[in-house]
């Protein structure tokens, strides 16, 4: 399995939905990457229904704390996004999906 961290960006606009899917390897330091591609999409399309799908990807513990923080918080990190604008997010994650650690 690659180190690298996959992203693809599906946006509805009619239907006001972003999916944000994952694949390869999330790590704690990849997951800045995603991050930012969430608050990019955030502010394309404020309000919209996000998920974020890491069904198909092998995610770190830390990796996957830290991002279930954020949607909880509905907030990105600072270093992220420093107006700390709202963004709501769902996680996808299954049974199938690989948790590394």
């Amino acid at each position: 399995m690659t180190e690298k961290i996959r992203l693809l960006v599906k946006m509805d606009i009619d239907s006001a939905q972003i999916r944000i899917t994952a694949q390869g390897h999330l790590t704690s330091r990849s997951l800045h990457e995603l991050y930012g591609v969430v608050s990019r999409a955030n502010t394309l399309m404020q309000g919209a229904s996000l998920e974020i799908d890491v069904s198909g990807a092998s995610v770190d513990a830390s990796a996957m704390e830290a991002l279930r923080r954020c949607s909880q918080s509905h907030h990105l990190p600072y270093l992220t996004d420093s107006r700390q604008s709202e963004v709501n997010f769902s996680i996808r994650s299954s049974a199938d999906a690989v948790m590394a650690v």
